[in-house]
């Protein structure tokens, strides 16, 4: 049976700062620091390469047009509720 190790105290800082890393909001020096550290860990390695991968699929996702269905109903829902709010009575003060 495999124990599992709890990660150290240097790891678990640098999760906390791999999308800064990542979006290049690092120092210089902090920088060379992560990536010497994801060099040497395979388990930090791994992680900066997974969430590089995620942060890739959700930029090119965004980048997508939704379907002209999809754009239509949302348009004609926001007429809906435009018209909606019009025809309510102004709130009074007291």
């Amino acid at each position: 049976m495999t124990v599992p190790v709890r990660p150290s105290a240097r790891c678990r800082a640098l999760v906390l700062e791999l999308s800064r890393y990542l979006d290049g909001d690092l120092t210089p020096a902090r920088r060379r620091t992560v990536e010497r550290h994801i060099k040497a860990c395979a388990c930090c390695g791994a992680m900066a390469a997974r969430l590089r991968k995620t942060m890739a699929v959700c930029r090119a996702e965004g980048k997508r047009r939704p379907p002209r269905a999809v754009m239509s109903r949302a348009a004609e829902r926001i007429r809906v509720l435009i018209a909606r709010e019009g025809r309510r009575s102004p709130v009074r003060s007291v």
